[in-house]
């Protein structure tokens, strides 16, 4: 199991400041010490109508040079809207990212099945509006059909150019847990269609009976995982997480189980990325915190996520 970076950290949406750009980012994230990282396909980092050829070519040798593997790059995806040049847009938006992928040397895209996005206010990000109602509720059957019949058409690019979809199980709407991804990828049956798992995001996050069902159900469809949290140092000089959730603050006092999540990744010899990311308003003091509060919490992160790696991989060879 590799440990890396999702590129949204630093975006400059969920902080004050601007975000950083790629190429620095890269670097910044090789002198952190992480093993790969995964371009969110949202500008200022990896929309694939401004990454020009040059641009591709420069990014993948950075890579190289540096040794740090692109390991994803994500679109931002809803393919469920009942409006059809929404979905049609989208659809086209996923296929450029999936040529994107390509060029830049990553084997996956990291998809959502409904993703209803986020809004900005004076340059910072907030849930609020797109998960404060649910625009298209009404439709909640065909939606999931529109979905396949995305996914259908997708993976089919995929297939062409080398490129694995990997379905994050992100609510809400189509997908709200792990056995709804499996339901997509078995009724839409592609060796370029697999999961991404983030234990964050699902019920009872907490339960370690969870996490490990969790990996064990998905076996080898999944080939990419997420994490998020915040974490804090003990007087000790360890690092215990605090809180974990997204847009939710009714799950900031959660204790997501992700020692037993890792153990269970490592035991089953998943070989894949399980990518951390800070995508959530970062607040100090009760006002919107800067970059260096991510800083911190990526440093923290990092810290916790490669110790829990290390005690699983030990048990392992004990």
């Amino acid at each position: 199991m590799k440990i890396g970076i999702y590129s949204v950290t630093y975006r400059g949406i969920w902080y004050e400041g601007a975000g950083l750009d790629i190429l620095s980012l890269m670097r910044l994230a090789k002198n952190q010490g992480w093993e790969g990282i995964e371009l969110d396909a949202e500008r200022p980092h990896a929309a694939p109508m401004d990454i020009s050829t040059d641009d591709r070519k420069r990014l993948r040798d950075l890579s190289g040079e540096i040794e740090l593997p692109i390991c994803a790059v994500s679109p931002n995806c809803d393919l469920s809207s009942p409006v059809p040049v929404q979905r049609e847009t989208m659809i086209s938006y996923v296929r450029d990212c999936i040529k994107l992928a390509h060029d830049l040397g990553s084997p996956i895209c990291k998809i959502f099945a409904a993703w209803r996005g986020i809004t900005l206010h004076d340059g910072l990000a907030t849930y609020s509006d797109t998960y404060g109602y649910n625009q298209y509720g009404f439709w909640k059957s065909d939606r999931r059909g529109f979905v396949v019949d995305s996914l259908r058409e997708l993976t089919k690019f995929a297939e062409e150019y080398g490129i694995v979809l990997a379905l994050q199980n992100h609510g809400p709407d189509i997908v709200n847990n792990y056995l709804e991804v499996l339901e997509l990828i078995e009724e839409v049956p592609s060796p370029a269609f697999k999961a991404c798992m983030d234990i964050n995001i699902e019920p009872e996050a907490e339960s370690e009976i969870r996490a490990r069902e969790i990996v064990r159900a998905t076996g080898k469809l999944q080939v990419h995982s997420h994490c998020n949290a915040e974490f804090r140092r003990r007087k000790d000089g360890s690092v215990e997480l605090v809180a974990g959730g997204y847009f939710d603050e009714r799950f900031w006092d959660r204790r997501v189980a992700y020692p037993a999540y890792i153990d269970a990744l490592v035991a089953s010899g998943f070989e894949g990325y399980i990518d951390w990311e800070f995508c959530h308003p970062a607040m100090e003091n009760g006002k919107p915190a800067g970059i260096e509060y991510v800083h911190r919490q990526t440093e923290l992160a990092l810290e916790y996520l490669k110790k829990l790696r290390s005690t699983a991989q030990a048990k392992i060879t004990s």
